[in-house]
């Protein structure tokens, strides 16, 4: 399956609807990308309000306030004409939002296992990371780096030398996606179609939870522009 697809012509994001024999529920899975245009947040955001319930990531933490600050000081580059996933404005779905990844409590618990020069390294280069990418980025050169023909393996995004980052930033949220999936799919009726709003780094685990563990397939699949070269 490909999640993000990045071309000559732009970059996508694919949205994938799955059902199962053995549930009633019917689920669209969405493999978010941190930048991208109004239009493509607008258009996933037209996609969920159908949706019954919205499983949605988020930690509330000072770490991740720190690490999106590369994401948001890109965007101030006004002539990307990009902006941040906080245009979604999921919180503002209310009463149909699940908040599936992990408290503020269990991801800080997370992060302080990682060998304390690499908790300090990461934090110092994402905000250089952000002022590099306000002076120098394109639209061009942002679509490289999510140049794949699939998700990228987990090994592209961190080393073999970091399992306690691995744990914190994937395994750790991912398996509580997953268990909020099962609670959620346990529950009697009253609910047709849910929504998982999710980091495309995220999205091959999911979709193999929801196809080996719940009997669920892919019946459609559509892209979106995340952003094109040619605007």
């Amino acid at each position: 399956m490909q999640f993000i697809e990045a071309s000559a012509l732009g970059v996508r994001a694919a949205c994938y609807r799955l059902t199962s024999t053995r549930h009633s529920i019917e689920i669209r899975v969405f493999p978010m990308i941190h930048v991208g245009t109004a239009d493509y947040y607008q258009a996933v955001r037209t996609r969920l309000e159908p949706c019954d319930v919205i499983l949605f990531e988020g930690v509330r933490s000072w770490v991740g306030r720190v690490l999106g600050k590369a994401y948001r000081w890109a965007v101030r580059r006004k002539r990307l004409g990009l902006v941040t996933q906080d245009a979604l404005q999921i919180r503002s779905l209310g009463k149909k939002l699940i908040h599936a990844d992990s408290t503020t409590a269990e991801f800080e618990a997370d992060w302080s296992a990682i060998p304390w020069h690499r908790r300090w390294s990461i934090l110092v280069v994402a905000p250089l990371f952000g002022a590099w990418l306000f002076l120098t980025a394109t639209r061009e050169s942002i679509g490289g780096q999510l140049q794949t023909e699939d998700l990228p393996s987990r090994d592209d995004d961190v080393d073999d030398g970091a399992p306690e980052l691995e744990a914190a930033l994937y395994t750790k949220r991912d398996s509580r996606l997953a268990m909020s999936i099962a609670k959620l799919l346990a529950q009697p009726g009253g609910v047709a179609r849910a929504g998982i709003v999710y980091g495309a780094g995220h999205a091959r685990a999911v979709t193999r939870f929801l196809i080996d563990e719940h009997a669920y397939r892919v019946v459609q699949s559509e892209w979106v522009d995340v952003f094109r070269y040619d605007r």
